[in-house]
């Protein structure tokens, strides 16, 4: 069985357009229904017809039974048509139509219209000379059976198949909006209900609205200017075909031969050009006269006219009227650039504080991309009219242009300046004017703003500073990498983001920046790692004088240059103030995570501290979205990366939810010069194989386990005093169990089962490395010598949603087995493991990561148990850390056994017994805490911001 498809043209009532039929069965009304190929057909109404057939000799008229086919019915058969021995060529042909109508549908070509008997409807339209030409294509491809006249009355002829082509276009637009929701949408129910209306009182709506869009032609107004003895302006009238944009004729050419015109424009070319003229003349009245005279083909213009015309160029073209200007006697737009200059007083290039109040930014005004002088600028802005004459031609003028050349230049400091520079060569900027709408603007750097901007471009990554005078350590080649380009940064006053990996020495780095730069320091970091950085710095630059700015009775002495103040984000909360009036050479935000949240109370109290430059260091610059990104380099260069709103619009929303290339490229080219991203897996970090990082972690403890510590240490040396011998000897390594307890946590001293928030320092701690390793996609080894602290920390993090077991010497070797196998094949990110248990014979280099919750106090010990992932096998580096409580007895044996290791391989190699050998003084300076903790409490809630 195969069909014919014959248009019916479509009725917004009945919503039919086609009468499907079999021409081997005329009376058969589809009797096999069961054939797929005719399902659609077969639910549509029957009906007798008349078809109007093209014939040898004329048409002929035949009777056939068929079907009418609904416009949504057509649509989901006629979309979904493949190629068989059952499918027609009318069939085919209508395929393509509707195909080719759901496109121009989805492109947006929709306009709304009332039909000739008044109801509400919609039509494909506009369609440009691409769009017309595919019409007539598949209208030259339609057989005659596919566009010939279905009749009940016997009268008829084959309609045009172009006429067809279109028909079927706004049929398919008219069902297609009139979704079930369209009402809800347009909040009203015409031309989108359902049941279609009468509407024939929006008729002269619709002709504005839609009318410009849907003619054969557009009105062209081509303006000529004075030449030799004439004065006045003037305007002439012409078409341009839409069909085929290069066709212009000139009006003159239509009222002498007006069927030659219409031929090649239309029949209906004459009240289209009417049409268009009207359409003009009520935006400009001016063109008023020549609605009088419909012969007319040109008129003059006063410069008043002539200001009308320049003002309403967008909107006369919105109703299909463009003005044409001659091209060798009229400029194009004038531009406009901002230019930002500076002329420092001294040779030596000054730093971007002190060019900030150097500053000088302007407009700068081109045409044809020379600027224009002062006097040519004074010429355009007390113009009379839109139109005057410079150099030589006639440049056009608009109040918009007037308004600019008027308009105040943007605020810039120099940190924005150089971020437009380096990334996209534009600003946006806020100058108010009206339709501008965020339109960017290039900028142009010149002066000391340009060299400034050229030194950054030609900042090299690869340079090499050596060590400073009196730094004591000796760097590694990506370190000296690392202090160069901190160096180059402040020496122009500019901050950055040194965002090394975990374990890659941004300590040691920033210290040798201090050293070299022989200014006023603050480092900003968490409180755990106060000491750590006071400790660092005294090692390292033994000349430097360190002040610990910390503690309820703190306060800072009078400060000199090569001074380095250290504090915790908790008191730079509280003393923003007090510390942003100290003039300081160079802040530093160590583990600038904390300060990620832009509206945090830390990060607000980070910006109150002014100084020449700031650096932030952190490993992971980015945890979960860009704008932590944002945050930190907004910081530490002010003004790089726009307001937090604009670049979340603008950067963040494109990047992460588009996958913006072009934005992603962007902001790599704006970060690049302030971003320094090391990992341990880059080539040429660490070329040895692997590099092993060993850090002592030294966190404060709570004001729980000050108390705990303090009482057991008073009541146990107390009972001391009265033991000696073996009893002494059980005494002190109770005492040594107890206290190691209760750094560990309280509620591994107490037995009890939790809870285990806020308690413990070292907890918080662990927490903190463990979410940086994650961050890194990192696996991490957690060592502590109690199998019952393993148990609560296991517990703890399975309850915080972390993937961890432990592994301990009540396993089996099978369980052993199954749970290095699954850490091996980083099912499991984090495995904890008992010392004694895991010390020997386990293969774990999956790990990058050791940290050792407590101490064996036996070198020997640790190291067996570190070397369970660096060992032969391990292809990346590994970092080690050894958390350690502030001021007790953990602290003061690490302090001994880094400071006299081979000593201490001897005297320690009993585990803690030698200990309990020392006399009474001896042991009291041990175990006693230092007399500042427990004075001041930690930072509260003082975390990463989330």
């Amino acid at each position: 069985m195969q069909l014919e498809w014959t248009f019916l043209s479509a009725d917004p009532v009945r919503e039919s357009c086609f009468v499907v039929w079999d021409p081997a069965d005329p009376g058969g009304m589809f009797a096999r229904t069961g054939d797929p190929t005719l399902l659609a057909a077969a639910a549509g109404e029957p009906i007798d017809v008349e078809l109007v057939l093209p014939a040898l000799r004329g048409t002929k008229v035949a009777q056939i039974a068929g079907r009418r086919v609904t416009v949504s019915d057509a649509l989901d058969h006629l979309a979904a048509v493949g190629v068989s021995d059952k499918t027609t060529s009318s069939e085919l042909g209508w395929s393509a139509v509707v195909r080719s109508a759901l496109g121009l549908i989805a492109r947006g070509r929709l306009l709304p219209w009332v039909s000739p008997d008044g109801w509400d409807t919609w039509r494909v339209d506009p369609l440009d000379s691409d769009d017309l030409r595919r019409v007539e294509q598949l209208a030259a491809a339609l057989p005659a059976a596919a566009h010939c006249t279905a009749s009940t009355t016997g009268s008829g002829r084959i309609v045009d198949p172009v006429w067809a082509v279109r028909q079927m276009y706004d049929a398919a637009a008219d069902t297609l909006v009139r979704s079930p929701a369209a009402a809800m949408c347009a909040a009203s129910p015409v031309f989108v209900d359902r049941d279609r209306m009468r509407v024939r009182h929006l008729h002269h709506w619709v002709r504005d609205v839609a009318a410009p869009h849907c003619v054969s032609a557009d009105v062209v107004l081509q303006v000529r200017p004075p030449f030799k003895d004439r004065e006045e302006w003037r305007v002439q009238f012409k078409l341009r075909s839409r069909k085929d944009p290069s066709l212009i004729v000139d009006a003159s050419q239509l009222w002498a031969s007006p069927a030659e015109v219409r031929a090649r424009f239309g029949d209906d070319v004459e009240v289209e050009l009417l049409a268009g003229l009207r359409r003009a003349a009520e935006l400009c009245p001016c063109l008023t006269p020549a609605l009088s005279d419909s012969g007319r083909f040109s008129m003059t213009l006063s410069d008043e006219g002539l200001d009308e015309l320049i003002d309403h160029l967008d909107a006369l073209a919105a109703v299909g009227v463009s003005l044409q200007w001659p091209a060798d006697l009229v400029s194009a737009d004038i531009e406009r650039r901002i230019v930002v200059d500076a002329q420092p007083p001294k040779s030596d290039l000054p730093s971007v504080g002190a060019l900030d109040g150097l500053l000088q930014v302007n407009w700068e005004f081109l045409l044809d991309g020379l600027a224009l002088d002062v006097s040519e600028l004074a010429v355009l802005a007390n113009a009379k009219r839109g139109v005057v004459p410079l150099r030589g031609r006639w440049v056009r003028i608009d109040r918009r242009d007037r308004r600019r050349l008027a308009a105040d230049p943007p605020k810039l400091t120099t940190a924005d300046a150089i971020a437009a520079s380096l990334g996209s060569g534009f600003v946006i900027p806020d100058d108010g004017l009206a339709g501008d709408g965020g339109e960017p603007v290039p900028i142009v750097l010149r002066g000391a703003v340009s060299d400034l901007a050229f030194r950054i471009l030609s900042i090299d990554p690869d340079r090499e500073e050596f060590e400073p005078d009196g730094f004591e350590a000796e760097l590694r080649p990506y370190q000296r990498r690392g202090l160069a380009w901190m160096a180059d940064l402040c020496d122009v006053g500019l901050g950055g983001c040194l965002a090394d990996d975990m374990g890659l020495g941004k300590t040691i780095q920033l210290l040798a920046l201090h050293v070299r730069n022989q200014g006023k320091t603050l480092i900003v970091c968490p409180t755990s790692l106060l000491t750590n950085w006071e400790r660092e710095a005294k090692k390292f630059a033994p000349g430097v004088r360190v002040v610990r700015y910390h503690g309820p009775n703190r306060r800072l002495p009078e400060l000199a240059p090569g001074d380095l103040v250290i504090t915790s984000y908790g008191v730079v909360r509280s003393d923003a103030e007090a510390l942003g009036k100290l003039g300081w050479d160079l802040v530093v935000a160590d583990e600038a995570q904390y300060a990620k949240n832009p509206k945090s109370r830390t990060a607000k109290a980070l910006r109150q501290i002014p100084s020449r430059s700031r650096m932030a260091l952190t490993g992971t610059p980015v945890e979960n979205r860009l704008l932590e990104l944002w945050s930190i380099l907004d910081w530490a260069v002010p003004g790089l990366l726009g307001g937090m709103e604009a670049f979340r619009r603008n950067m963040a929303v494109p990047i992460e939810r588009e996958g913006d290339a072009e934005k992603t490229d962007l902001l790599r080219r704006l970060v690049r010069p302030f971003l320094l991203r090391r990992r341990k897996i880059d080539p040429g970090i660490a070329p040895e194989l692997p590099p092993k990082t060993e850090l002592d972690v030294l966190v404060a403890m709570t004001e729980e386990q000050v108390t705990l510590y303090r009482a057991t240490t008073d009541e146990a040396l107390a009972g001391l005093k009265e033991q000696g011998g073996f009893g002494r000897h059980a005494l002190v390594l109770r005492l040594l169990t107890s206290l190691k307890q209760i750094t560990n946590h309280p509620a591994q001293f107490l037995g009890e089962p939790g809870p285990m928030a806020g308690r413990s320092g070292k907890l918080d701690a662990l927490e903190e490395l463990l979410g940086l390793a994650d961050a890194a996609g990192e696996s991490t080894l957690v060592f502590t010598q109690y199998v019952q602290m393993g148990q609560l920390l296991v517990g703890h993090m399975k309850s915080r949603g972390a993937v961890v077991e432990m592994l301990h010497g009540g396993l089996s070797v099978n369980q052993r087995q199954r749970l290095v196998d699954s850490f091996q094949a980083g099912e499991l990110p984090v495995l904890v493991l008992s010392l004694k248990a895991a010390g020997t014979g386990l293969n774990l280099t999956r790990a990058t990561q050791v940290i050792h919750y407590d101490r064996w106090w036996n070198p020997a010990v640790e190291d067996q148990a570190t070397d369970r992932a660096y060992r032969i096998g391990q292809d990346q580096p590994v970092t080690v850390h050894r958390l350690l409580t502030e001021g007790t007895v953990e602290d003061r044996v690490a302090e001994l056994l880094n400071q006299k290791r081979q000593l201490a391989d001897q005297v320690v190699g009993g585990g803690e017994s030698w200990i309990s050998k020392l006399d009474q003084d001896d042991l009291e300076r041990l175990v006693c805490l230092d007399g500042a903790v427990g004075d001041a409490k930690p930072d509260d809630g003082e975390a990463p911001d989330g």
